[in-house]
């Protein structure tokens, strides 16, 4: 969900006609089941030379106008007042010609329609950045300018990326994703990506935040551990150490970048009151696959999910939830909650704050999205005592900057940082809680 808040800061930011208490809709096409590159780390594991036709995509742009024209319960003026039409794959600029037309035909549609769309647009796509180079993609950039935030995933400096997003023959693909993410800035200037940490670069994680910052620029950098199994105690005890260099970072350049990770929100203890679902999979977002199929997101798409059958709500010929089965996955993921999902344990815990996770991935490995998955536990609990070391830390130079009580049970802590590291950690809470 950070993404889609983004780039809805971003829609409401360049538009004067986005009207306060209406949403922002993000609608995914994914346009091809292949990629370039071979991720170690990719949750799509069954890619295929299965792409989205032309035709498919202009029957997925019908439908939107035809749910939005009965005033469906998806898309609607409130629920979808304004549009970010995401494009997606694998990698999406494979299919370039398909999304330029994509936009055409729907452009072309909300015009004869008089429809609020055709002013209350934005285009998002997340590549990997190899492509740049494409003349048809450069092309595509120049005619959506000021309409268009691409995503250029950087996973820090050439090292660490090339650990793990290497293409087809084990090569590394930083030097041509460095050369489009400089090129990319988002509507007003920033530059924004993503780094996915995993066991493969963990250990490079504090160096490539110095290289993202430092060097290139970044303003926003929205970073989480993958979701799925693999992690062990010594990948938490490798977590804290690279964060609170990251820390340090921080406070010896004086640098204002955003580190997601790093948020002061998490970490505290949920009210029995707070029952949203974390992950917007369930229900609030769409996604149409390469063959028109309506999911609730991409995440569900066979090219990451194939242990399990299609997590449909409906499709180009059907409409969205007409059919009983469809109705009845919408009734399904409307229903979810976080109490619904979540082992007691997790309700009970004092810092369940802020983690996250995937509920198509719940999916995938349990035949429920209503059954929440928590194999990153470990690396929660890392990052909320780098939080309290962070904040703490902040505040004592800066004042005006709000500490961070510690809420991790000490038994917790010990797993993962030594006693005299605990011990630290205490006495900066004193420092920062006594002086009031």
């Amino acid at each position: 969900m950070n993404n889609d808040r983004r780039h809805a800061r971003q829609f409401q930011n360049t538009y004067p006609s986005y009207y306060p208490g209406k949403k922002i809709k993000t609608v995914t096409f994914i346009v091809t089941h292949q990629c370039n590159l071979r991720c170690s780390y990719c949750y799509e594991g069954h890619k295929s030379d299965k792409k989205m036709s032309l035709e498919t995509a202009k029957r997925c742009v019908d439908l939107l106008f035809a749910e939005d024209a009965k005033n469906s319960e998806l898309v609607n003026d409130t629920e979808a007042n304004g549009l970010i039409i995401e494009f997606i794959g694998g990698e999406p600029f494979l299919e370039i010609d398909l999304i330029d037309q994509t936009m055409e035909y729907f452009l072309t549609q909300a015009i004869e329609l008089n429809h609020r769309w055709k002013t209350r647009y934005m285009i998002n796509i997340s590549t990997n950045g190899t492509l740049g180079d494409d003349p048809r993609v450069q092309q595509f950039m120049r005619k959506y300018a000021g309409r268009l935030s691409i995503g250029v995933t950087i996973d820090g400096d050439k090292a660490a990326h090339d650990a793990c997003r290497v293409d087809c023959n084990g090569c590394g693909s930083y030097d041509k994703a460095i050369k489009m993410f400089r090129e990319v800035a988002g509507p007003d200037g920033k530059r924004t990506t993503k780094y996915t940490i995993a066991p493969g670069n963990i250990g490079l994680f504090a160096s490539s935040v110095r290289h993202l910052v430092l060097e290139e620029g970044v303003d926003t950098l929205n970073c989480n551990c993958v979701y799925e199994e693999g992690w062990t105690p010594e990948h938490a005890r490798e977590l804290y150490r690279q964060l609170k260099e990251v820390s340090d970072m921080v406070q010896e350049s004086g640098t204002d970048t955003y580190i997601s990770i790093l948020d002061w929100e998490a970490g505290n203890h949920l009210p029995d009151t707070e029952t949203q679902n974390w992950c917007g999979g369930d229900g609030r977002m769409l996604a149409f696959d390469v063959d028109g199929t309506v999911l609730p997101c991409m995440r569900y798409s066979p090219i990451s999910i194939a242990n399990q059958p299609v997590y449909r709500i409906g499709d180009v010929d059907c409409g969205i939830g007409t059919r009983e089965d469809d109705a009845q996955r919408l009734a399904d993921l409307r229903s979810i909650t976080r109490q619904s999902q979540s082992e007691q344990r997790c309700l009970d815990c004092p810092i369940n704050q802020g983690c996250a996770w995937c509920t198509a991935y719940n999916y995938e490995r349990t035949g429920t999205p209503n059954q929440r998955v928590t194999y990153i536990c470990d690396m929660h609990k890392a990052r909320v005592l780098a939080q309290c070391y962070h904040h703490n830390k902040l505040h004592l130079l800066h004042r005006s900057h709000e500490p961070k009580k510690i809420n991790i049970p000490m038994e917790w802590a010990l797993e993962i940082i030594s006693s005299e590291e605990w011990e630290m950690l205490l006495e900066l809470e004193r420092q920062c809680f006594d002086e009031a």
